[in-house]
Order: structure tokens, then sequence, then C-alpha cells
């Protein structure tokens, strides 16, 4: 058992003072924030170590409470002091000591550095405070924990500002295995707001029975999201994408029978690949597209280019190589 009693300037006083109201009340707020799940609870639960309602402890007795559960908990030492130094994380900034609580602990206990980088990211987490947690969470020390619902609180939360970089950057120094399907088709659509191109090649690289569904993805992405100008762009990122045959058959049957359908330039975007690829007979007499106008020129004007460009050819079967 860890006799934290040997540590009386560190860990005892905490104790005694418990967690301020102010404290408290932004713990349960960021709780919310998040699911209704902390990082914290998330350890407890994979330890199990049973604090009950103590976390956040209310008052000086919850905190003893949890005190005592952590310490008498049939787990290692260095797991408790992982609990321990979380603790004396909240209750620092609420002290008005020269040295910060849980780093004199932290010191004091020997606490293995790993664990201590670890924690420190995991409560930057809980706060929010996502620069910060991704820099210490991604430390080449760390042993892969949570990475999956690290990246999937990044993609949830920190977005907008210095912070929208922050899942890419995080995925490209851990590498989560993206195992969760929630998680992975999230993050093939962060990609994709990025870049149409980024995603598709990221995709490539995706296992065979998850490349259709996360190619769909970046379809709806591009098509699906802003508009005017940028939306523009995106949907010629499509059209230049350098789909294989099988890849083509997807994206045309999602965009012309599935639920791609819907998606505002759908046709069009099917059109427009088909006479990017050269296969200028489908386009001819595809009679799905409208007459809409673009800058005065519509599909009926195209395809009677196409039909006098071709001639008779465009009644022949195309040319196979067997």
């Amino acid at each position: 058992m860890l006799d934290i009693s040997k540590y009386k300037e560190v860990f005892p006083p905490a104790v005694a003072h418990g967690y301020p109201e102010n404290l408290y009340n932004d713990i349960i707020a960021n709780r919310r924030k998040l699911d209704n799940k902390l990082f914290f609870d998330r350890l407890v639960d994979t330890l199990g170590v049973k604090v009950g309602h103590h976390y956040p402890p209310r008052t000086p007795s919850d905190l003893t409470s949890l005190h005592k559960t952590i310490t008498h908990a049939p787990i290692p030492d260095p797991q408790k002091q992982c609990l321990l130094f979380y603790l004396l994380k909240d209750l620092s900034p609420s002290t008005h000591t020269e040295h910060e609580l849980a780093a004199a602990f932290a010191t004091k206990t020997l606490m293995p550095q790993k664990l201590w980088t670890f924690m420190e990211g995991l409560h930057a987490l809980d706060r929010q405070q996502f620069m910060t947690a991704v820099e210490f969470l991604s430390h080449p020390s760390l042993l892969p924990t949570f990475t999956e619902e690290v990246l999937e609180c990044l993609l949830k939360h920190a977005r907008g500002g210095e912070d929208e970089k922050l899942a890419l950057a995080y995925f490209h120094a851990v590498r989560p295995p993206l195992e969760r399907k929630e998680v992975r088709d999230t993050f093939v659509d962060y990609l994709a707001e990025r870049s149409v191109v980024e995603a598709f090649y990221f995709v490539r690289g995706r296992p065979e029975d998850e490349r259709r569904g996360l190619l769909e993805i970046v379809v709806a992405s591009a098509l699906g999201a802003f508009a005017g100008a940028r939306k523009a762009a995106r949907g010629a990122e499509i059209v230049d994408l350098p789909l294989e045959e099988e890849e083509e058959g997807w994206v045309e049957e999602y965009l012309v029978e599935g639920k791609g359908r819907n998606l505002h330039g759908a046709r069009d975007t099917v059109m427009a690949r088909r006479i990017a690829t050269g296969r200028y007979r489908e386009a001819l007499h595809d009679g799905g597209v409208k007459g809409r106008r673009y800058d005065g020129v519509t599909w009926d004007v195209v395809k009677d280019g196409l039909a006098r460009g071709l001639g008779d050819r465009g009644h022949e079967k195309p040319f196979v190589v067997v």
C-alpha cells in the first residue's frame, strides 16, 4: 500500500481544505462539455477503482474518502501515484504555496517521468487545454493509451483557431489504429474538410473493407459542405481525383443511385468526371443531368459539342483491349 502519510507537506493539507466551490463547478461543467466523461473517469474505470460519486469531491470529507479509496485500492503504487497526482493537479491553482503541489508530490514520491507526462496530458485534456494536452500526450516516451478516445475528443471539441490542427498533429504523432468506425469516419470527414486530396490518399491506405464507405464520406464532405467558390473548388478536386476503376464505380453508384444522389451537384460531378476521364460516350448518353446554366453554358450545350466531336463514333461501343 502506498504510504502517503510520510509526505505530510504535500497531500494531507490539501485533503483538509477540500475543493473550492468554483473548482467543483468548473469540473462538473467540463464533464458535461466532454460528453459526461472525463479522462479521469476513464482512468479509474480502467484501473477498476470504485470512486463512486466522490469525484469531483464537494467537501473535505469527500476528498478524504476519495484519498482513502485510492491509497487502499488493490492496484500497483505507480497507478495510485497517477490518481493522486491528478487530484493535486486540481488543487494546485487554488493553493498559495511556492511549489506546485502535483509537481512536489511527483518529485517526492519518485513518480516515473512518463506517468507524470501522461497525467499532465490527461488533466489538461479534461480542462479543455487542448494544445497543452497534445504537447504532453504526443510525447514519444508514452505507451499508447486512450489514443482513439483522445483523438475523438480533439475531433469533437478542439475546433476553431489554433486548436483546429491539433487532431491532425496528434494523429501523425501517435498513429491511433482507428478501430472504432465512428472515430474513423469522423477523422476522414475532418481530413476532407481540410483537403479532399489528402483525405483521398488516406482512404487509399486503409483496409479494403473500409475504403468504399470512407470514400463516400470524402465525396459527401466535398459536395455537401461550404458554398460558393470554396464548394466549386472542392468539387473540382473530386473531379480530378485519380480514381481506380473500382473506385470510379463506387463514386458513380453513390452519386447516381446511393445516398449521395441528393447532394447538390451529384450528377454534375459524375458528368464532369466522365468528360475529364475521356468517357465521352457515357457522358453523351447520360440523360440524368439537366440543362442548368453555369456562366451561360448548359450540359445540353456540352453534350451537343460532344456529339459533333464524336460524330458517328458516338453510337459505337467503347474500344476495349482484351
